[in-house]
């Protein structure tokens, strides 16, 4: 599951023109008012130990003022279902790591450290209620707090932003929507995957990514749900659907043979999406073909589930012609 949303999240901010959208849209105004037009630059390497927060995703920007000067912008997923209240700390530990990696590369740039915004991207079941700077951790009277200086990380909670407000740009909204809605119960799957397909740009891998992370990550999405919404609002991609879908399903059985240390959960994942391709295009299967892929030869149903996305009818899967 971990793995899923960091794909996603990296997917829709790797590409620098959608994370310049979501910089400027999602940084404190005072600060997205002063970025310059120049796309920001993505800088090299993760500073999230994923031995000791496995949920965090994190991506470093540098980003050019109106002014000539640079900040670097920090964005990271949280990606629990709650908030850690060790949050502020874990920040501020990345911004050291960062300003130790330049310091290391130049020494004589310690007295000109880039100054690092931090923005954390939100999306958990529960509402935030850590602190938003290590200074609001310390144990110290108001008099003495005063005289700290204030290391501020931004938090966007996602939930809580109206699902049309996420972000102007079709594409970084899409994205959003399949992380805010992922554990949020009750929403109708059918229109959130209307809104989010149509967002999308057609047959690039952010696409394909947002799919598969839906298809994975909501139980009430299935294969005849992807398929249905692509008739209507994109009945050129519908064969193209069902093919990504079937692929998603075999990469799940993959994955749950490797669990076992077995080959038997790739060939059940290869079976399913043959029968599910069959359903999604002609509706229920009937017994005696879902037999007769069942008895399949494992080495043989990579063939039979392309075959499946373009025959004319279920029996047609096993005639000379579909084989030829």
């Amino acid at each position: 599951m971990t793995q899923q949303h960091d794909l996603l999240f990296r997917a829709l901010v790797d590409d620098v023109a959608r994370a310049a959208v979501l910089i400027r849209d999602y940084l404190p105004e005072a600060i997205a008012c002063r970025l310059s037009d120049e796309l920001p630059v993505l800088l090299d390497g993760s500073f999230v130990d994923k031995t000791l927060t496995p949920s965090w995703t994190d991506r470093l920007f540098s980003v050019r003022l109106r002014d000539g000067g640079t900040i670097l912008v920090y964005v990271l997923l949280e990606h629990k279902s709650f908030p850690d209240p060790k949050t502020p700390l874990q920040v501020l530990g990345y911004m050291v790591d960062i300003w130790q990696r330049l310091v290391d590369g130049d020494p004589g740039t310690i007295r000109k450290l880039p100054p690092i915004v931090p923005l954390v991207f939100y999306h958990g079941r529960s509402n935030w209620k850590v602190p938003t700077s290590i200074v609001d951790c310390f144990d110290a009277d108001h008099g003495l707090a005063e005289y700290l200086r204030d290391l501020r990380y931004y938090v966007r909670n996602i939930g809580y932003i109206p699902d049309d407000e996420l972000s102007a740009d079709p594409e970084i909204r899409s994205g959003l929507l399949s992380l805010k809605h992922v554990y949020r119960d009750g929403a109708d799957p059918e229109p959130l995957l209307q809104t989010i397909l149509s967002g999308l740009r057609d047959g690039t891998p952010f696409e394909e990514q947002v799919i598969r992370y839906m298809l994975e990550m909501y139980p009430l999405i299935t294969i005849d749900l992807l398929v249905k919404v692509a008739h209507r609002i994109k009945p050129h991609r519908e064969k193209d659907m069902v093919s990504l879908a079937a692929q998603e399903w075999i990469r799940q059985g993959m994955a749950e043979g490797e669990a076992k240390g077995e080959a038997k959960g790739e060939t059940k994942g290869k079976i399913a999406s043959v029968l599910i391709t069959l359903e999604a295009r002609f509706g229920e299967v009937p017994g005696e073909i879902e037999a007769r892929v069942r008895q399949t030869a494992p080495e043989m149903l990579d063939d039979m589930l392309r075959r499946a996305c373009t025959v004319t009818s279920p029996e047609a899967l096993f005639s000379d012609q579909a084989r030829h």
